[in-house]
Parts: C-alpha cells; structure tokens; sequence
C-alpha cells in the first residue's frame, strides 16, 4: 500500500464516529509498577481498610515514600492518579461514599495483592478482566461517555503484538491501537504497524500530524502523548509484557532475541567484554534432593517466638502486623495500642540464648526509633518460654560492633563468566 493510501485510512480512522483524540489513555494518567502498587495495598492492608478506614495525612505521607511521590500534597497526587487508577480500571479499591477519598477500602482482589508473594502474576488476572469501557473497571459516567468501546485492552495489545514482531512503539500505539472499539478491529490495527515500519521519518511524521491536528494545543497534545507511555506503564505490571522507554515488548520476545527490536539506523551501544545476545539460563543438573521446595536444615525457632511474643501483645490490647518477611525494616512486628506504637524485634531459642547478633539494618533501626524500638528475646520457646522486653536497646545496653565474614566476588572476575541479557531502550 502506498503512504497516500496509508494516510486517508488513518485520516478516515480519525474521523471516524467519536475516535477523535479519544483512546485507551483513559485507563491511567500515572507511571505506575507492580513492587509499588502492592507496596500501597500492604499498607492499606496493615491499616485494616480492607473493612473501610480514614486516611489521615501521616497515612498519605507514608504512602508517598512507597509511591516514590513528591510535592507540597502528596495526598493530592496520590488521590488524583495512584488512588484514581487503582480503583478504575484495576478494581483494587474502592472509596466507601463513593465520592470522597476520605474513606477507601480495599476490595477482595486488592487484600490478595497485599498478601501476595508475586504481585506481576496477580495484577496479570486483574489486566485479563478489564474491559473499556465497561463497569465495574469505570464509572456509570464514563461508561456512558465511551458507549462505543467495549475492548478488553490488554489482551487485544497483546494480540497485536505477537503479530507484529513482539512489540509496537509509541507511534503505532497513537496511530493504530488505543481507539481501537472492539477487538474484530485488531487486524486492522496488524496491517497498519507493518505498513507504517516501512515508511521513511518524513512519512511517519505526517502521519502523527494527523493526531495533532485534532487535538487543540501543543500542551494538551502532549499531555495525551505522554498519557500513552503511561499506559505502557500499566500493561506492564503484569507477567506478560515489559515497558523498555517507549515501546511494549511481549516478555517471551525479550527472552528469545535479549534486547529491544531497532529501527534500522539505531546505533548499538557495546558493553566491554560482554556482548548482549538471547537470555540463556543455565540448566542445572539433576538432583532428586530438590526435586520439591527445599525446606530448612533445621527447625527456625524465630517463627514460634514472633507467634508468642504477637500473642502476648494482643492479649494486652496491641494489633500487631509481621514483618519477618519483608526486606529492608530491622524488625519482625509493628503493633499499635491507641495512639502508641512499637517496631518489635524477636531473638528466640529453643533453649537458653548466648550472644545476640543484631544486623546492620537492625541496629540501624534501633537507633532511629529509639523508645520506639522493642528487643524481645525469647528462650527455651517450646516448652517453658521465657520472655523479656527490652526497650530502646543501643542506649540500654552495651553493644559490641563486631565484623562478619563475606565473600567477595570482583567484577572483573562476574562479569565474564555470565552472558550477558541487558533490557534497553533502541532509541
């Protein structure tokens, strides 16, 4: 087909009913990430709203730090886009008068999240459902704006992508994708992407003016644009496809070549001693002692004594939440009694207890939180458990810094023996 008849479809596209400048962009106006969103469902799950709870502004100020927002509001930015998205289309919560953010509970998929060990494979079920512009992923109101689209995004994106080498880039996502109404459409959309990856740049910008034209300024142009990279962001939360720059890439495609399809005059860039090729992963031998989940060489007291000491607190009145196995803390429980909070750190033994050993990040939080910061040491656990509490222990006890052993690996010695598998942007 020749770029004169490329261009009319597109500009009969364009015109077509209500596609105007409308697309898929609706879905969500912020950079979003898999670790972050379970990241707010945790919190919000430890704060007990899965039953509906006020948000005050230290819960909001928290919420920035793991949503990496800053600004003078946090709250707003979170409301406005993270909360927003959240809720339409993801379903992960809901506010409970339906208006205001005041009051939000989590719904039955975003308590799973919170408590979910792999979150990309639990937001992938979630992409799966959504359907635009349908409820219960919009409101009554939207819905009835975008009457004419009733697509499921995410699975028709991906459709298109494995037919169009594995990935498509922000122009054919403008161009051919996002206003796509129903998925009979889709090999519409296949067609356009392989006629525009050979047309020239001047060909390829006329066909972008197009866009422009029907959306009035250049700020609100880009904002558009840039709402389409944040819907690479979302696709992206799951296990299928991964966002490099500005294109989707299906995740078995990156896995098979090990970078990013390149436009033809893109430059390679050359790592020192490696070179970047398909993702091999090592096939180990056989061994039949791992042929189920390993499990510890020796029973772990530590969980029984985090179970006592969590229960002797919540008999006093205190809501105690773990934090075993979160990475990054210094502490095993958080708990909280009224307006009195504590960060608990457990040391037990099945028997009588030598030298306790804190890590670098334990004592690091000790001396932060100060009064704050509770060392439990639990002994002879399971049958006559002792138990003492030991509050503020840097300033209470003497404490000996001491180095441990660790094994070193040079760069020059790793960086050789592995191939290497580098996701990168073409451009």
């Amino acid at each position: 087909m020749s770029f004169r008849k490329l261009r009319r479809r597109v500009i009969n596209r364009l015109d077509e009913g209500d596609r105007g400048d409308r697309a898929w962009f609706l879905i969500t106006r912020v950079h979003l990430n898999a670790g972050r969103l379970r990241d707010i469902a945790t919190y919000l799950y430890d704060l007990g709203v899965d039953a509906g709870r006020d948000l005050e502004a230290h819960d909001y100020e928290a919420l920035a730090k793991l949503a990496g927002v800053t600004g003078p509001d946090p709250g707003m930015t979170l409301r406005r886009h993270h909360f927003l998205a959240m809720e339409t289309p993801l379903n992960l919560v809901r506010r409970v008068d339906g208006r205001s953010w005041r009051k939000i509970r989590l719904t039955h998929m975003g308590a799973k999240l919170a408590t979910t060990e792999n979150s990309a494979a639990l937001l992938e079920a979630v992409l799966d459902q959504v359907v635009f512009c349908r409820e219960p992923w919009y409101t009554p109101t939207r819905v009835n704006e975008y009457r004419h689209f009733e697509v499921r995004p995410y699975t028709l994106i991906r459709q298109v992508m494995a037919d169009s080498d594995g990935w498509v880039d922000r122009d054919e996502y403008d161009l051919f994708i996002s206003r796509i109404r129903r998925e009979t459409e889709a090999a519409w959309a296949i067609k356009g992407i392989r006629e525009f990856r050979g047309l020239n740049g001047y060909e390829r910008s006329e066909l972008l003016e197009e866009v422009r034209r029907r959306i009035p300024g250049a700020k609100a142009y880009q904002n558009w644009r840039d709402m389409g990279l944040h819907t690479f962001s979302l696709f992206s939360i799951g296990t299928s496809t991964v966002r490099v720059d500005q294109r989707l890439l299906l995740t078995a495609t990156l896995v098979e070549r090990g970078r990013v399809p390149k436009p033809e005059r893109a430059q390679q860039r050359r790592v020192a001693g490696a070179r970047a090729t398909a993702l091999r992963i090592p096939e180990p031998p056989r061994n039949p002692g791992l042929a189920t989940p390993p499990v510890a060489p020796t029973v772990n007291p530590g969980t029984e004594g985090e179970l006592l000491v969590a229960k002797l607190l919540q008999a006093a009145g205190w809501s105690v939440v773990f934090y075993t196995n979160r990475r990054g803390f210094g502490f095993d429980i958080w708990a909280r009694r009224g307006k009195s909070t504590m960060l608990v750190e457990v040391k037990s033994s099945f028997h009588g207890l030598g030298p306790i050993t804190l890590t670098r990040l334990e004592h690091e939080a000790a001396k932060e939180y100060g009064q704050n910061y509770i060392l439990a040491i639990v002994e002879n656990v399971s049958e006559v458990p002792t138990v003492r509490f030991i509050q503020d222990p840097v300033r209470t006890l003497k404490i000996q810094k001491r180095t441990t052993r660790e094994y070193h690996i040079a760069r020059d010695a790793w960086a050789i023996a592995g191939q290497l598998f580098r996701l990168r942007s073409a451009q």
